[in-house]
């Protein structure tokens, strides 16, 4: 029951506009009832005029009854979204429908909705979503059904972006900054765009206008880049800084900077990268902080803390560890004191080159009152090193929980990707207190239709999720683990898909150091008779030529509850987020198309796929297969999002491409000794070619070649030319030379082939890190 209380003022006012009822009246809800919102729509970039589209919409139900509702999608040229009223002008463009299922409270449900961007013209377009669109459920709540998403070009034309913009972490004035730039054409024409690189003072790129000053500076020329839609292509970015002050700025990039190209978006076209300092100093980070999940005190601890010099100059500074109850590490500065205490004195980090990395072990003290914080550190403390970057020296690291007491995490949850109703199951989880008291603690698993696990707790909870199974540990020892088996059937639930999680200590049984750490979500699980078809292998050659055939050998499985057969695609991507294509023409490419026979539930088969190179571009790409690629209706799935596999990339044209499979050497050697490294190289592009080999001994497992402007931190040791190698040749190479490192310790043997690639499928794939060898002596 809806109660409605209406206000009359006094006086003869003049007349008032005419109100709707909602905004006149203020209602009271004194009843029970479903709640619905759309918590999410997304769909296309862009769509053809008058085309069918395929939105996907959340929509969830926070009130305090179960329900269902339909679904409708709306086009709007404005971010309000208004659900049209018969009779009169639609002022947004109704484009499809589709109903929910019985949704619980607190559950949601993602759906596939069908539409048709039939609007009057073409141009820019808010999609939008509302659910109940003409109230026809009972609500708690009527004004909270919308939900406006991004904007989506409906026409003919090309819509270029920046996807991806990464470059070095530092540069000199007086060498050249080159960066990897990803450009796609989102858009439904072919389109070809110019793309600029810039530095920026901040996250926001912005494009020069002349006459005025310029904000951003561009560096380098442009690059034309050509794109059929959905395509995308990473083009190479040199350019150099110039006259702009030492200091730090964004790296960033620009489609389309001068707005030649026509397209429906056009504020989509920028896209800010990583920071870089520009200068000559260095620049310290930490790049990983771990230690103990747990710890009293008064407890010493020793935690592994990883410096960096990521700036253009050597230099040396101090690190220290920190306790925060927050993510932000607050370190001591002169205008502020410490508001998280150090739990270490700083430590010098030793002299460390530009590029270079450094693993210390930290000893500590535990300080502070018994709770959770975080591990953090810091580089250099007191600021007494000039930096490109002043601002990027903290790191968090791990939750650690102080005090005396258990603290029980559920590591690992596993199941069946699917179950009948009817059937009992077992669920795999594993326990481990990472706390500092011994302890015993009781484990349920549950279905939730979210991945937010919802236990009924110990004051119970009508929205909680579908129970399982329970199982009991036995006393855990600090730092000790337990698998158990947790079987179960699925509790009344419906046909459907779920995910399942586990929580430990559900009824808050025993005090632990962090309680909010007791929960975690596993697989999803296809609750009913259906098959599920997954990909769980592609083997695709190494390399292929444009025009060519080729096969690959694509494994599928059944891990439904019921048999059935299904076709296999396959596609080539230049990433690998595989999009099927569409009505427009964007997506990826096919390649080929397979079929699997009739598999039992818990079948696989392996087959043979013949294939055939589409591609206009050379480059590398993805091979991918997709089972049941357009959802057939004799082969309905459950679960949709277990059918594609990506496999290894792959090179796409004319050229060689090394690679080194395998770096060794001697478990150690002398200091300034000889060291023999032992160098396989293969060959796995389409023609054949030889190479440069450099050997490298390394502190860390991140290889820093040289490069044309710049030493490396890394310790060349020797090189060595190739012989002629054919596709698919390997040779093995003795390469020699002195192990005349700085000091003692290990060091990582590298590798790396033709380091100043140009002719090559892949460019990116070059290096290879093996073990480490002990370095002896003063």
């Amino acid at each position: 029951m809806v109660a409605w209380v209406g206000a009359a003022a006094c006086g003869t006012p003049e007349e008032s506009p005419e109100l709707p009822l909602a905004e006149a009246l203020q209602s009271a809800v004194v009843t029970n009832g479903p709640d619905f919102i759309v918590k999410s729509v997304k769909g296309p970039a862009n769509v053809l005029l008058s085309t069918g589209f395929t939105a996907e919409v959340t929509v969830c139900n926070q009130g305090t009854q179960a329900g269902s509702a339909e679904i409708g999608l709306y086009f709007s040229v404005d971010s309000v979204i208004t659900v049209p009223v018969n009779p009169g002008p639609y002022t947004d463009q109704p484009a499809g429908f589709a109903p929910t299922d019985f949704l619980q409270p607190g559950a949601c449900q993602q759906l596939s909705v069908e539409g048709n961007s039939q609007v009057p013209l073409p141009g820019a377009y808010y999609l939008g979503a509302a659910v109940d669109p003409l109230n026809e459920v009972p609500e708690i709540r009527e004004n909270n059904n919308i939900k406006t998403g991004h904007r989506v070009g409906v026409g003919e034309g090309a819509d270029f972006i920046i996807s991806e913009v990464s470059g070095p972490a530092s540069a000199r004035f007086s060498e050249p900054i080159t960066a990897s730039v990803q450009v796609c054409n989102q858009g439904t024409a072919w389109g070809s765009t110019d793309v600029v690189l810039y530095l920026s003072d901040d996250a926001v790129i912005t494009v020069p206008v002349s006459p005025g000053p310029h904000t951003d500076q561009p560096l380098g020329s442009p690059r034309t880049v050509e794109l059929a839609p959905g395509g995308c292509k990473t083009v190479s970015l040199s350019g150099s800084a110039g006259s702009l002050e030492e200091g730090p700025y964004y790296l960033g990039a620009v489609a389309d900077p001068f707005n030649g190209v026509s397209e429906f978006l056009e504020d989509n076209n920028a896209k800010a990268g990583n920071r870089l300092g520009v200068g000559q100093r260095p620049d310290f980070i930490v790049s990983k902080v771990s230690g103990p999940a747990s710890a009293e005190q008064g407890q010493s601890f020793v935690a592994s803390v990883t410096v960096c010099n990521q700036g253009t100059e050597g230099g040396e500074s101090d690190v220290a560890l920190y306790l925060s109850e927050d993510k932000v590490i607050q370190v001591e500065t002169p205008s502020a004191p410490p508001s998280d205490p150090p739990l270490s004195p700083p430590r010098p980090t030793g002299w460390l080159e530009a590029g270079q990395c450094r693993a210390l072990s930290l000893e500590a003290h535990m300080v502070g009152q018994p709770g959770a914080y975080y591990l953090g550190a810091a580089v250099d403390v007191h600021g007494g090193s000039s930096e490109l970057i002043e601002d990027n020296n903290t790191k968090v690291g791990n939750r650690l929980g102080v005090g005396h007491g258990p603290d029980f995490a559920i590591t690992q949850v596993s199941g069946p990707s699917s179950a009948s109703q009817s059937a009992t199951f077992a669920v795999s989880v594993t326990v481990c207190n990472s706390g500092t008291r011994p302890g015993a603690s009781e484990v349920s698993v549950y279905l939730s239709p979210d991945t937010v696990i919802t236990p009924e707790g110990p004051q119970g909870n009508p929205n909680a999720d579908h129970q399982v199974g329970s199982e009991s540990t036995s006393s855990l020892e600090p730092g000790q683990c337990q698998t158990l088996t947790v079987t179960g059937s699925s509790g009344g639930a419906q046909e459907g898909v779920y995910s399942l999680g586990a929580v430990v200590d559900p009824w808050l049984n025993t005090p632990e150091l962090l309680e909010d750490n007791n929960t975690k979500v596993g697989n999803r699980l296809g609750l009913g008779d259906a098959p599920d078809f997954a990909v769980t292998q592609v083997t695709p050659p190494p390399s292929l030529r444009p025009g060519h055939p080729f096969n690959a050998s694509v494994t599928v499985c059944n891990q439904g509850t019921r048999g059935g057969s299904t076709d296999v695609e396959l596609f080539l991507s230049q990433d690998t987020v595989i999009t099927l294509p569409n009505n427009a023409g964007a997506g990826d490419s096919p390649a080929g198309i397979g079929w699997v026979d009739y598999l039992v539930p818990g079948g696989c088969q392996t087959v043979s796929i013949p294939g055939h190179v589409s591609l206009s571009e050379e480059g590398p790409y993805y091979l991918a297969a997709v089972a049941n690629p357009y959802q057939n209706g004799s082969t309905s799935e459950w679960l949709l999002d277990n059918n594609t596999k990506v496999g290894a990339r792959l090179g796409v044209g004319y050229g060689p491409d090394f690679i080194v499979s395998k770096v060794t050497g001697p478990a150690s050697v002398p200091r300034g000794g000889l060291l023999t490294l032992s160098v396989t190289v293969c060959n796995q592009g389409t023609e054949g070619g030889s190479t440069d080999v450099d050997a490298y001994l390394s502190e860390d497992a991140t290889l820093t070649p040289q490069s044309p402007w710049g030493s490396s931190p890394d310790l060349p040791v020797a090189s060595q030319f190739s012989g002629y190698l054919e596709p698919g040749n390997c040779q093995t190479l003795s390469l020699m030379g002195s192990a005349s490192v700085s000091n003692a310790g290990a060091y990582y043997l590298g590798a790396v082939v033709s380091p100043h690639p140009d002719d090559e499928l892949i460019s990116d794939n070059n290096i290879r890190v093996g073990k480490t060898v002990a370095v002896t002596g003063g």
